[in-house]
């Protein structure tokens, strides 16, 4: 009740910020003119608010999107706004690995530096599908795609902190919705990866978040063991209406966020946390946590499990090396 009070109202937490700041508020005396910053998902929602303002606040900026089209649009509007941003829309489709791969092969070739990598895009898929590597399509574009994207520009993240002595970050955008999934998360995955199954769409998206959390925390132990100068944090954005229920419009979705509209944020608050723990000075160092409303929090009990973060990383290099029957057959 505390907590919720302290939501509604906005109070500030020991960042000096709450859940009323918005991403200009957190970013107001930010310099960002030395950073480099790859942001995926950024054609619209939170993720085109936090590529607005971070370009506005001087960061050089890769939107990689599968629909290069609306990611110039994207692109205009922001140069519209800061005239001097400097922008480069890329083709990516975070659901398939070997698009992830020819994606960052040419980034490489651009020769830049990154110095912040931001894994915002999200799908909440109403039907089932199926990926080309055959993995259920939310997991696959919410968590598998960017896992790997990480794992490929990590040593390039690396190596522009040791050149540039500005810390690495990577933010990996979740949801408070990681809390609902319970179970088995690999056999889960092995039954929604079947071209025929009992589909629940809100669970496989839960189950996407979760990975997303356990993902920043096993990332920041192995960073941590192998002395490289990026840190790895994990944000909750809050409730907010953006084109990610694009899919689950009608009826029901516009009752739901009806009586919710007390707790809904508008999508420059939404984006407050994630600019946040992207450019905040107090966040040197900080490296493995949850962060809601721009301040530390505690994710949920399996999310905290650092036996499943180790377990979800080992499946995870398996699926995007070896394929999923290394995975999911267990006869091998």
């Amino acid at each position: 009740m505390i907590g919720t009070g302290r939501y509604l109202i906005g109070l500030a937490g020991a960042s000096g910020f709450g859940s009323k700041s918005t991403a200009d508020d957190v970013t107001e005396n930010s310099d960002l003119s030395p950073i480099t910053a790859i942001i995926t998902g950024a054609t619209s929602g939170i993720g085109a608010e936090t590529a607005r303002v971070l370009a506005k606040r001087g960061a050089k900026l890769i939107l990689p999107a599968r629909n290069v089209k609306t990611a110039e649009e994207a692109k205009a509007k922001i140069v519209a706004e800061s005239p001097a941003a400097e922008i480069i829309v890329m083709a990516l489709d975070l659901s398939s690995l070997s698009s992830v791969r020819s994606f960052v092969s040419e980034f490489e070739s651009l020769r830049l530096p990154l110095h912040l990598l931001i894994n915002n895009a999200g799908k909440f898929a109403h039907e089932h599908a199926i990926s080309e590597d055959g993995i259920e399509m939310t997991f696959a574009t919410n968590y598998l795609g960017h896992f790997l994207l990480t794992k490929l520009l990590l040593q390039k993240m690396i190596k522009t902190a040791e050149e540039s002595g500005v810390q690495g970050r990577i933010v990996n955008v979740s949801s408070g919705i990681h809390g609902w999934f319970e179970g088995d998360m690999i056999e889960y995955l092995r039954q929604i990866s079947r071209p025929k199954c009992q589909f629940d769409p809100t669970r496989a998206y839960a189950l996407s978040k979760l990975a997303n959390v356990l993902h920043t925390k096993e990332l920041s132990s192995l960073l941590q063991k192998s002395g490289g100068n990026v840190t790895v944090n994990c944000v909750h954005p809050g409730i907010v209406r953006t084109r990610l229920t694009r899919e689950r419009e009608g009826l029901f979705t516009a009752l739901a966020f009806f009586f919710a509209s007390k707790l809904v944020k508008t999508i420059p608050q939404a984006a407050a946390t994630t600019c946040y723990v992207a450019t905040s000075p107090r966040l040197v160092n900080v490296s493995g946590k949850y962060f809601a409303d721009c301040n530390e929090t505690t994710p949920s009990w399996l999310a905290s499990n650092s036996a499943e973060a180790a377990r979800l990383w080992a499946a995870s290099d398996v699926l995007v090396t070896k394929g999923t029957k290394s995975v999911f057959d267990p006869c091998l």
